[in-house]
């Protein structure tokens, strides 16, 4: 393996823009999804056993019928919608949903 020593930027070179990092949702909005999964779950499930980045439906936490209750108990309580076909793409972990939860709020709270 070669290691090769890096040469410093020129004068005057701009240093490269950083990777946005997306930050981690609010604990209260993680646990108040969870809880809503458990109690969708009819109290099979456990809230601290619901693995966040877990696949909502792929691991059996919700189906499609639940997710309907799922997203009209995000949009009751924190004002935020999300369509259903979200929740099968990009929105498909609690913590998805919670960062997106976040971002878009109108003031509710928990």
């Amino acid at each position: 393996m070669w290691f090769f020593k890096k040469s410093p930027p020129p004068a005057g070179a701009t240093a490269a823009p950083a990777l946005a990092v997306a930050a981690p949702a609010s604990a209260s909005i993680i646990e108040a999804l969870r809880a809503t999964v458990a109690r969708i779950s009819r109290d099979h499930l456990a809230p601290e056993s619901i693995d966040i980045r877990a696949h909502l439906l792929d691991s059996g936490y919700i189906d499609s019928l639940s997710s309907t209750e799922l997203l009209a108990d995000i949009e009751r309580r924190f004002g935020v919608r999300i369509e259903e076909i979200q929740i099968v793409g990009k929105l498909c972990t609690i913590a998805a949903l919670a960062r997106e939860i976040e971002d878009h709020a109108v003031g509710s709270t928990p």
